[in-house]
């Protein structure tokens, strides 16, 4: 009997429930940002006045909460998708925009595309690893960011090289550049230790409609039948 898996979107109190490592991670979000008045005087539009309200509206808001965090980015307009199997909850995707992640600021690669979704981390249990789930949960991210008519997503990704351990590497919430690099994304800003990474999102219109393709046909193969031959006397 094969397991059911299932990968939902998930809101602030299904993720107030949730017993899973990310959930109370402080990684992109816990950032001891330069002053407001000094950011103000950097910034080169208006929009971009808006946007560093936002994100300074909530790292405030993200600091007083003491657990459950990422029901706290869910709250001011992240996403957070979840995958779950026999009603447990195995693995974690979550972006947003980019004003949602206060520590982007602390990379070289910065600034990111303001028009991108952001995608902050693809967290799979460490006995989960090497199913699939990254994949799956990236793919419904695509798929809902082609609904929406999103322009592109971008990422910063890890690299594993002398300077970084295994079990560092291992450890980092950031996302492997070689995964990213084979599920489509391509180099943006070139960094030894964390490259920013693009997909856009047009580039992959092809993929889905070569993979609904492939299930029709599936799907035609399981109700087709035989020709009836009649036999004449």
């Amino acid at each position: 009997m094969s397991i059911k898996v299932i990968i939902r979107d998930l809101f602030a109190d299904k993720i107030e429930k949730l017993d899973i490592k990310c959930v109370k991670c402080d990684f992109w979000f816990d950032y001891n940002s330069e002053s407001l008045l000094k950011a103000i005087l950097n910034v080169k539009s208006i929009s971009e006045v808006k946007e560093l309200l936002q994100s300074k509206l909530f790292e405030k808001n993200y600091s007083k909460a003491s657990q459950k965090k990422l029901a706290v980015f869910q709250n001011n307009g992240g996403i957070v998708k979840g995958d779950f199997k026999e009603r447990k909850c195995v693995g974690i995707l979550f972006a947003g925009n980019y004003s949602l992640f206060p520590k982007l600021k602390s990379f070289r690669v910065f600034p990111t595309d303001p028009k991108s979704i952001f995608l902050g981390c693809i967290y799979v249990e460490p006995a989960q690893k090497g199913s699939g789930i990254e994949k799956r949960l990236l793919m419904e991210l695509e798929k809902d960011l082609l609904k929406k008519k999103a322009v592109s997503i971008e990422t910063i990704a890890k690299r594993l090289n002398d300077d970084i351990d295994e079990d560092e590497f291992e450890n980092s919430p950031l996302i492997s550049f070689k995964f990213l690099i084979n599920n489509g994304f391509y180099l943006k800003k070139n960094d030894e230790h964390n490259p920013l990474l693009r997909l856009d999102i047009q580039s992959i219109v092809n993929n889905f409609a070569i993979e609904d393709l492939i299930l029709e046909k599936l799907a035609y193969k399981k109700v087709a039948r035989n020709p009836v031959i009649i036999k004449q006397k």
